[in-house]
Parts: C-alpha cells; sequence; structure tokens
C-alpha cells in the first residue's frame, strides 16, 4: 500500500521489488500448469521453476521491511489489531486513542486503494499448514467439514471458510488481488467507529480519506438456495479419537423471529449445570459433554441448530443421538415452564448487554447487523423479540424444526478394522 506520497508501506523500494513479484507469479503459474501433468510432469522441471523461485524469492526478501504496517499502528498506541474471517463477511478491528482514531482511515483507505499483496505465497503456504492443522488432522475439524459438507448440497455454505485443500494450492496472486478489487470496496464496507469521537467529524474524515478510493461493480449477492431437505443423512468419519457426534437441523436465519426462539431453545439445552443436557444426559452419564449452537455456518442465509457432544463409554454415538433426541421430543410434547424460559431470558438479555458495554462489542453488533442482516437495529429488536418468547412458540418451532425429514448427522469414530 502507499502512504506518507511516494512511500510504499512495507518495502525499502516498490520499483524494484514489483517486477520480482511479477516474476514470482509466472513461475508459480508455470509451476501450477506442470504439476497439473500429474504423472506425465516433469521432475527436472518441477525442481528447476521451485529453485527459480526460491531465487526471486530470496532477492524480493531483501527489499521487504517486515511487520512496518503493524508497527505504525503500534506506534501510535493502537492495541488488537486483527482480521478474521467468516462464512458471511471480513472483519477488521482495531483499537485507537481517541486522540488517533484518525490513522484508520488513513491507512485503511490506502490500502483498499493501493493493495500490495506481498509474501502472497509464503502466506498461502501458512494457510495450508492451517487448515492440515484444524481440519485434516483435527478430529473435531474432520467432523464438523464432514457435516456440513453432508448438510448443504447446493449453498456455498457447504464448502469450508479455509477452502478446500486443493482450491487453495491453485491460488495465484492475480486471484486474489482480484477478488480484493471487486469485493474489497468502499460501497462493500460496513464501519463502525466507537468511542470518544464526534459523528459529525468522523463522517467528514472518512469522505476525505475515502474520496478517491474507486468503488467496484460488486458481484451480485446470490447464492443457490438450499433446496428442502426430504429425509435424514447421516456422515461417519473415522478418526483414531474419542467418538463424538454432531446432528443439526436447517432453520431460518435472523431477523426472521423464529431465529431468537430457536437461540432461547439452544440455551435452555446446554447452558450450564441446570441445562436439560447437563441434567439428562451428562449427569446421567450417557456423556462426557454436549452442547447447542444455533447459527452456524452463518447467518446471512438461513442456517441450522446443531447439537454434539462425546458419549462417555460405554455409551455410543448412537445412545447420545437417542439422549438428545429425547431432549428435543420433550420440547415437541410438553410445554416449556415459564420460570424456566424467564431464567435463560435473563442470562441472555444480561450477557447481551454486558457486551455492549465495550467499545469493541458494541462495534463488532452495529456492523455485524448492518453488514449481515442489513440493519444496525436489529440489535435493539432481539432483546424484544426475545421477550415475545412463550412455552407455545417454543413447542410449535420444535415441531416444524426438529423432523427427521430435516435431520443431518456425522459420527466420529475410530475404524474397526476386524468387523
Amino acid at each position: 500500500m502507499m502512504f506518507k506520497g511516494s512511500k510504499v508501506v512495507g518495502t525499502k523500494d516498490y520499483a524494484g521489488e514489483k517486477p520480482l513479484m511479477e516474476e514470482i507469479d509466472k513461475l508459480m503459474f508455470a509451476l501450477q500448469a506442470e504439476q497439473d501433468k500429474g504423472a506425465q510432469a516433469n521432475k527436472d522441471a518441477l525442481q528447476s521453476l521451485q529453485k527459480k523461485i526460491a531465487l526471486v524469492e530470496s532477492k524480493q526478501q531483501e527489499l521487504i521491511v517486515p511487520s512496518e504496517f503493524d508497527e505504525i499502528y503500534q506506534k501510535e498506541g493502537a492495541e488488537g489489531l486483527n482480521a478474521f474471517t467468516s462464512q458471511d463477511f471480513t472483519g477488521f478491528v482495531v483499537n485507537l486513542p481517541a486522540n488517533k482514531w484518525e490513522l484508520w482511515p488513513i491507512l485503511e483507505s490506502d490500502r483498499m486503494a493501493n493493495p500490495v499483496l506481498r509474501e502472497f505465497y509464503k502466506e498461502r503456504d501458512v494457510v495450508m499448514e492451517e487448515r492440515r492443522m484444524r481440519y485434516e488432522n483435527s478430529a473435531e475439524g474432520k467432523l464438523w467439514e464432514s457435516f456440513v459438507a453432508a448438510a448443504y448440497t447446493a449453498h456455498p455454505y457447504g464448502v469450508p471458510t479455509i477452502g478446500w485443500a486443493g482450491d487453495i494450492q491453485r491460488l495465484l496472486r492475480p486471484d486474489a488481488e482480484d477478488f480484493f478489487r471487486k469485493h474489497y470496496s468502499p460501497n462493500n464496507a460496513v464501519v463502525a467507529i466507537v468511542g470518544d469521537v464526534r459523528a459529525e467529524e468522523v463522517v467528514q474524515k472518512l469522505e476525505k480519506y475515502f474520496a478517491n478510493t474507486s468503488s467496484q461493480t460488486v458481484p451480485e449477492s446470490w447464492a443457490t438456495p438450499e433446496p428442502e431437505q426430504s429425509g435424514p443423512r447421516r456422515a461417519t468419519v473415522y478418526f483414531d479419537a474419542q467418538p463424538s457426534l454432531m446432528m443439526g437441523f436447517h432453520k431460518p436465519n435472523p431477523p426472521h423471529p423464529d431465529n431468537t426462539i430457536i437461540d432461547l431453545i439452544a440455551q435452555l439445552l446446554e447452558r450450564g449445570r441446570t441445562s436439560r443436557f447437563y441434567r439428562n444426559v451428562v449427569e446421567k452419564k450417557i456423556a462426557v459433554s454436549t452442547w447447542a449452537s444455533n447459527g452456524n455456518p452463518g447467518e446471512r442465509y438461513p442456517n441450522m441448530i446443531i447439537f454434539g457432544g462425546s458419549p462417555k463409554q460405554p455409551y455410543t454415538n448412537q445412545d447420545l443421538e437417542n439422549a438428545i433426541w429425547k431432549e428435543l421430543r420433550r420440547l415437541q410434547t410438553e410445554l416449556v415452564p415459564e420460570h424456566e424460559i424467564q431464567k435463560i431470558r435473563n442470562q441472555i438479555s444480561a450477557e447481551y448487554i454486558r457486551a455492549l458495554a465495550s467499545n469493541n462489542g458494541m462495534a463488532s453488533q452495529l456492523a455485524y447487523n448492518e453488514a449481515i442482516l442489513g440493519d444496525w437495529q436489529y440489535m435493539v429488536r432481539y432483546l424484544e423479540e426475545l421477550n415475545l418468547v412463550t412455552p407455545e412458540k417454543i413447542q410449535r418451532v420444535a415441531k416444524e424444526v426438529f423432523q427427521m425429514k430435516n435431520f443431518t448427522s456425522a459420527s466420529l469414530q475410530r475404524e474397526d478394522k476386524n468387523p
């Protein structure tokens, strides 16, 4: 990115570095083309290309100023500089002293306008290693990936956020630059600035710094709708680890009012030692642990409520599934006492309000609700909807959502090599 006139952050000599990055791109493209030949690939050609890439990368390394972008922030007292991504969005976070907040639009408008994806292929290798660690070599990761792939047959939610290994390996820097320019633009961004600032000044400064950052024609936000499920789906994952289970059901996403009801159901089942799962599954020694999570894999589109846990020997994943089903059917046949609902309602409300007490919490809710749900005021309506949940509404939603035809499960177990 450009900064302070002709200065480019992160390099001693951008004019000398740019052609090196372009040369690396060409060599990577040639390497990929040779690798695509599979068994017919020329091993000598592969080794030669890899050596050339390493040589050019070493020349580029001499020009790089490591972590200069972070250091600019840190010198001005910034904390918590971070970025993260999910199925629905990418977020960037930083905490700055009130008298230094203007540094954010100065740096970020320039990064948006003049991105330099430096050391891209090294970072790609880091992502590959993260994938191996979190998914391929992780019992929990493999189970999650298998579950989501079984649950979604058409919608992109079935694709892991980090991507499939084959896609990561084929990603080139020009591909990422093209994606960046299409999506990381002012007209596709939501900004929340919370703290000791004046709104009029914030708007004025943002208009000033982002004025020269071109808007883009953002690709249409269209995803193939997931067809209504017409029968149960099951996946089995073999892994050398203790058995565990995930099971879930498709449901509406917020701001649909049923989502709030399902939020309360999830908390009713799994929150604390007085929860139904703990008292009726864990304390009865059927499971080591149980949990419930609403709003997965994302919330921009219809999503799922997911249950899971690990059975306690001698019980099996099937025993745990049966125990969870028992609690779900109980919600369908028995009205939840009002005092039980009020207890969970109070806990959710208190936790929600506490999260808004910090600048980070408030900014996160504002940005998230505006970007994903299209309305930052949903953060207020959510608490209002929570107060409208009744025993009858819980029973209705439980009957509609917790059906076998809407059921997906993934079971992780050790492979029986002597069936």
